[in-house]
Formats: C-alpha cells, sequence, structure tokens
C-alpha cells in the first residue's frame, strides 16, 4: 500500500505525463483532420520532436496549442463524396471531377452568381462580404452578355512549368466548354505585374510564347499595370472610408502583432492585449490621406511606409488581420517605368481587377482559400468599394514526382547551376519540356488526365506525364532502330549484304516503307545478351534462338568471344529462315557500316527522393547529375542511317 502512494516526480500532481501528451496529441490529430491548417501540423510536429526528448509538458503545450489553431483555422478539409455505383448502361458515362474535369462545365452559371462564394459554418451573417446586390450581377452580365468569362494571371517573374499548364488548361478549359455549349466563354490572358523587382520583359515573352504554343487563345491581354491609377484612386476612397492607414512597423513587428492576435484566439480572450494593434492603426483620415501621398511622391524610405486594410482583428480568418495593400519598390517597372514608387500588392491587386475585367470565375489554387473565404479580405475589399464580385473557385496545385515546381527552387537550381538553364529538359518547365520532346498536345493530355481536384496532398507520379508523350509518339513516330551500348555479331553462314523493306510504322502502313542494310556484321543491344540463360529471359544467349526484326530470320548464338580481362567482346552466329516456330524472343539491331554513329542524351530523375519538396533531397546521380546530365560525356550511339 505504501508504494503504490508513492508518486515520482514526472507523476506529482500537476506534472504532465507520458499519457497526458499523448492524449493532447490525439486531440490535435483530430481537429487537424477537420481543419488542415499548415501552423497547427508545424505545431504538432514540433510537439512530436519534444516527445522524443520526452519533454512531455511541452509536447502538450503544443499539442494544446496546435488544436486551438486548428480549431479557429478557417481552412476546410475536403469531404470526400460517396459516388453511388453507376448501373451498367451508365458506365460509359465521363465523370463529373478528376481526370475527365477539364471537359465538364463545374462552374457556376454566371446568373446565379448572387452569392459568390459560399460561407463557411459559424460565421456569423455580418461578415459575409461575398454577396452581390441583384443590380451590381445585372450590370455585370449586362456587360458580359453572360458569359463565362475566366482569366489566367501568372506573375513574369519566371519561366511557365507543367503547373501553369494545367491552370491554362483549366481556366481556357471552362471558357471553351461554355462556348461549345452555347452560352459563350473566354478567357483573359493578364499579366500580374506587382512587383518590379522581379518582373523582366524576357519572362513576359517566353510566357506569351508559351500560351499560344500550347493552343491558347485569350481574347486580349491586359496588365495588373494598366489599372495603376484605379487601384490608386481606390486606395484614397478607402482611407477616407476609415478602412486603410499608413502603418510604420517592420515586418518583425507586424509578424509579432500578429502572434500576439492569434494566440488572443487561442486563448479565447475578450479583449485584444497590447501589441495586438498597430500603433497607427487609429491615425485620422486627412493625416493617412497626406501620409499616403508623401509615400506616393517619394518621402519615404523603402519599408518605412506602407498601406494596410483596416480589418478585423476579431475574426477567426488570419487573412483579415489588417493585410498589406501598398508598399514602396524604388525600381523602375518594365512597363510603367518609373512613373510609380509604391506598388500594390497581390491580395489588393487580385480582387479589384478581376471585378474591373468583369471575371465570372477567378480560378486559383488552393493556398487562396483563405484570402477568397466570403469572410476574407478579396470580398471584403469589393465589399468596401461597393463593386462587382466574381466567383472564385480553388483547385489543388499540380505536383510531380522528383521534381519542384515553386519557382523559387527553380531558380534556385538554375542559379547554383544544378542546372543548364531554365529549358533544362530535366525541368518540368515548358521550354525544358518542349526541348526534351514534349508536344502541346502531350501536355494538354496530361493535364486533362489528372484533372482539377479539392485535395492538396495529391502528387502524380512522373511515368504519368511520360507515359501522355509515350502514347503520342507511339501512334505517330516513325521507327528507327538503334543500340545504345553496341555489342558486335558476326553472322558467320552469310556473305553478303541484303537490302531489306520494313515499315515505317507497325500498325499504320500510311507512314510507308524504308529500306535498311543487313549485313554479316551487326550490332545488337549489350543487354539483350546474357551468358547464362533464364527461362524468363528472352534474349540472346549461347545457344539460343532469337528473331531479328524485320529480317524474317532467327539468329543462333554459337560463339561468345571475350577479351583478355574475360569481358565478351563479340560474338559469332548464324541465321536461319523463321519458318513456322516463332522465336521466344525477337531484338533491335544495327548493320555494321550503314549505321552512323550518334550523340545520345540519357535523362533520368532530377531528384534521388520522390517527393523533394518536404524531404532533404539533393539532385539526382551524385557523380553526374550534380554538375547537369548535359555538361557530361555522351553516349555514342549506334544508328541506322
Amino acid at each position: 500500500v505504501k508504494e503504490a502512494s508513492m508518486t515520482t516526480e514526472s507523476e506529482a500532481p500537476g506534472a504532465v505525463t507520458k499519457s497526458g501528451a499523448k492524449n493532447a496529441k490525439s486531440d490535435a490529430q483530430k481537429f487537424y483532420k477537420k481543419r488542415p491548417d499548415p501552423e497547427g501540423l508545424k505545431l504538432i510536429e514540433e510537439g512530436d520532436a519534444a516527445m522524443k526528448e520526452n519533454d512531455f509538458a511541452k509536447a502538450k503545450a503544443l499539442y494544446d496549442k496546435a488544436t486551438e489553431v486548428c480549431k479557429a483555422s478557417s481552412v476546410q478539409a475536403e469531404k470526400p463524396k460517396k459516388e453511388p455505383k453507376p448501373a451498367a448502361a451508365e458506365k460509359e458515362e465521363p465523370e463529373k471531377t478528376g481526370a475527365n474535369a477539364s471537359r465538364t462545365l463545374l462552374l457556376s452559371d454566371p446568373k446565379t452568381n448572387v452569392q459568390a462564394k459560399p460561407m463557411r459554418e459559424g460565421v456569423p451573417e455580418e461578415q459575409n462580404y461575398a454577396r452581390n446586390s441583384q443590380q451590381v450581377l445585372d450590370d455585370h452580365l449586362k456587360t458580359t452578355g453572360g458569359k463565362y468569362l475566366t482569366r489566367f494571371p501568372p506573375e513574369p517573374n519566371g519561366y511557365l512549368h507543367i503547373g501553369h499548364a494545367k491552370a491554362m488548361n483549366f481556366n481556357f478549359g471552362q471558357a471553351k466548354i461554355a462556348k461549345s455549349m452555347g452560352i459563350g466563354g473566354e478567357t483573359i490572358m493578364r499579366f500580374d505585374d506587382t512587383n518590379p523587382e522581379a518582373e523582366k520583359q524576357e519572362y513576359i515573352d517566353s510566357i506569351l510564347a508559351n500560351v499560344k504554343w500550347l493552343g491558347n487563345n485569350p481574347i486580349k491581354v491586359t496588365y495588373s499595370s494598366d489599372y495603376f491609377e484605379e487601384l490608386y484612386q481606390f486606395a484614397l476612397q478607402l482611407i477616407r472610408q476609415g478602412d486603410a492607414y499608413v502603418c510604420h512597423q517592420t515586418k518583425d513587428e507586424i509578424k509579432a502583432s500578429r502572434d500576439i492576435i492569434r494566440q488572443a484566439h487561442i486563448d479565447h480572450l475578450k479583449e485584444m492585449p497590447a501589441g495586438a494593434f498597430s500603433p497607427w492603426r487609429e491615425t485620422g483620415v486627412e493625416e493617412n490621406l497626406d501620409k499616403f501621398e508623401k509615400m506616393r511622391t517619394g518621402q519615404y524610405e523603402e519599408g518605412k511606409a506602407m498601406l494596410r486594410m483596416k480589418g478585423d482583428l476579431w475574426s477567426d480568418n488570419p487573412a483579415m488581420w489588417d493585410t498589406v495593400f501598398y508598399r514602396i519598390k524604388y525600381s523602375p517597372h518594365p512597363k510603367a517605368g518609373d512613373k510609380w514608387c509604391i506598388y500594390p500588392t497581390y491580395d489588393y491587386t487580385h480582387c479589384i481587377v478581376d471585378s474591373l475585367e468583369n471575371i465570372s470565375h477567378s480560378l486559383c489554387t488552393l493556398e487562396f482559400e483563405t484570402r477568397q473565404a466570403a469572410d476574407g479580405p478579396y470580398y471584403w475589399l469589393l465589399h468596401k468599394l461597393g463593386i462587382y464580385k466574381p466567383v472564385t473557385w480553388e483547385y489543388s496545385r499540380c505536383n510531380i514526382t522528383h521534381n519542384v515546381l515553386s519557382k523559387r527552387k527553380l531558380n534556385s537550381l538554375v542559379t547554383k547551376k544544378i542546372v543548364n538553364g531554365w529549358d533544362d529538359p530535366r525541368l518540368l518547365t515548358l521550354d525544358g519540356l518542349r526541348r526534351r520532346g514534349y508536344s502541346p498536345s502531350s501536355i494538354n493530355a496530361f493535364c486533362e488526365q489528372i484533372g482539377v481536384t479539392r485535395s492538396g496532398t495529391i502528387t502524380t507520379q512522373m511515368h504519368v506525364l511520360e507515359n501522355c508523350i509515350r502514347t503520342e509518339l507511339d501512334l505517330s513516330a516513325r521507327r528507327v532502330f538503334a543500340v545504345v551500348r553496341p555489342l558486335k555479331v558476326e553472322i558467320t553462314n552469310m556473305s553478303q549484304q541484303e537490302t531489306l523493306k520494313v515499315p515505317n510504322h507497325p500498325k499504320d502502313p500510311s507512314l510507308g516503307e524504308r529500306e535498311i542494310v543487313f549485313s554479316p556484321t551487326i550490332f545488337i543491344e549489350r543487354d539483350d545478351f546474357r551468358l547464362q540463360d533464364d527461362p524468363q529471359y528472352y534474349g540472346l544467349a549461347p545457344n539460343k534462338d532469337v528473331g531479328l526484326l524485320g529480317t524474317g530470320v532467327v539468329l543462333t548464338c554459337t560463339e561468345v568471344v571475350k577479351d583478355s580481362k574475360g569481358n565478351v567482346e563479340r560474338l559469332k552466329a548464324t541465321v536461319r529462315p523463321r519458318g513456322d516456330a516463332k522465336p521466344k524472343g525477337n531484338i533491335h539491331w544495327v548493320s555494321d557500316g550503314a549505321a552512323v554513329k550518334a550523340e545520345l542524351r540519357l535523362y533520368s530523375n532530377l531528384f534521388t527522393v520522390e517527393n523533394p519538396n518536404v524531404s532533404p533531397a539533393k539532385p539526382a546521380a551524385a557523380a553526374a547529375a550534380a554538375e547537369g546530365t548535359l555538361s557530361s560525356p555522351f553516349t555514342l550511339l549506334q544508328l541506322e542511317s
């Protein structure tokens, strides 16, 4: 009894036990599953690290904080829908999502878009900023004629990649479907050029070329900078309404304030503690107008002043916590020149230009979901300005194994010369894919195959992309023989060469025939020969038969000639007509003398790990790829002429 009543230091009253920390983790995971907030996940991972160090009190505190973050988060987990099993007669009908999504009109009828975005569960109606008045919607429909109007808005700060191809396929594709249905559909090509430091004309030119290359035809090309004056006037309107203020906090101070606000939400405080509000949040209208004019006329240094929204710090949507609308940048703009030294942020520009261009459906990837919620800054801003509110629609990003699509990471690979430029064939940039031999139709087929989903965790295997071009080329490519690692074969019972005719395509006679030379000395693929035969092996071995493609003969290995080190140097063989008995396998070959040497560039995965975005990644092929496959010596190839 005495032993049972004793407590250790870790089990003392009020101490956190391992079991208590595990229970806290279970709660955190449960709420993360419902609301998968990235910050919540980070806290859970930090809690796991504390558990490994047996710091159960720290772990429990982190798990509890993760629970509160996820509870307060606006991120919604996708709810899986159970589809009824189709009847036999219905199985041929295309699905509405996934692979066939790009061929199905997924977007709502523009005439019904009074409520531009559904409200999140639990959000009060007074925070519903996404509702259009009927008059505003009618004015929009009068301008557009009720057609679907989408936009493709890349920032010209780099080269396009396969993820942009997916965005193009969805935006242009939905408009094309609506047009084919007689409703009407068009797409605007818009450059989101609000950051003069990162944007270059070469990127603009490349983007326009790639959009055209993929077969997309926008009704017009616009630039966010085309609307700088309107955006500036709207900013003045917000200041006069008391909905925006000039702030002088540093980035670190803003982050500290947001951390205080976040903790206040977690702790369910009734009042915001000191430090939550910017010291300049309650500055008067006239003073804010004066300061904003000083920003515009270059009287502040970069980073010393910015225009922020006067949002709702009590909102459980963190994007509402006084987002920055304008900042100072003393850099010439590639299109606007040096007319401006204040530039609007993406969060400010995106929604207003969508509205000004009468976009019916603004399609973005899932990272914008919080900002584009009905109670988020996208709709708050349009609500405060009293202008039309487009529908926003989010979908998952394109992720492919063994590669990266982040512009920042791609830029790092290029600048560190791990790859040979933005068009390196190992990259998934459109220029790289094009140089590697991908066609526009194969890239579009890939985008249609993966479709659009609401899951942010799907990563597509690289072979899915490769299969799209393989399938296309299989139908259209003329066949030729080539051997990568040639092994000489001397045919001892053949004295003269012959000229044979073989089809250019095994299944398409319309592609015609070609002549090839069949000589007493040929080369086969070294991998098509083994010293030891195997029942499951279909290649050549000593005293074994294989067919030679295109010749109608069977080749039998009669002798293996080795060099002084015991390596196979060449083979001796005989041939005979194939007859009725088909050989177990058939191999390709090229003729000595008639073949030509060629340089062969072989590409493997760029990264050794499947998902370099979450794993400690290094470029593949430690011996060669670190310098770039293209800078390595090429493999010599024997190729028929």
